[in-house]
């Protein structure tokens, strides 16, 4: 069954989010600086919990929402860990990766708001929309 431009613009943003979420805890893993990891943590579960409210609407739409590649987010992981490492400033290589994810994610849920979605999901998308920016300003950027 082919998907409508709906089901996949969702579909879209809560993959980019999961997998954003994944890579924020990786990232506060992978650094030893606990304000940042704190911060990351916190940022990480905020953005789950809208999500969580993002996914049913899936299933409103008569789909269910897929899960991130494994796979990809291990390699993107490892391309990341190796550019910090050889970097001059681990630290700032890390939250760049943040940056670049969130800035995709913003231009997906850009996308996906100018469908016309109930006004349920777009105020959930709204939401999700300022959370990243206000993630993005917390984080110094």
């Amino acid at each position: 069954m082919l998907r409508t431009e709906k089901q996949v613009a969702l579909d879209t943003v809560i993959n980019s989010s999961r997998g954003s979420i994944d890579h924020y805890r990786w990232v506060a893993d992978a650094g030893d600086d606990e304000q940042i990891k704190t911060l990351l943590d916190r940022l990480a579960l905020e953005r789950e919990r809208i999500v969580d409210k993002l996914a049913p609407q899936m299933y409103k739409l008569g789909d269910m929402p897929s899960a991130p590649d494994p796979e990809k987010l291990a390699v993107e992981e490892m391309l990341t860990q190796l550019k910090a490492t050889f970097s001059g400033d681990e630290k700032d290589v890390l939250l760049d990766s943040l940056d670049e994810l969130d800035s995709q994610l913003l231009q997906e849920i850009s996308e996906a708001v100018r469908l016309d979605f109930d006004a349920e999901t777009l105020a959930i998308l709204r939401e999700l929309e300022k959370s990243v920016a206000e993630a993005r300003k917390d984080r110094g950027n």
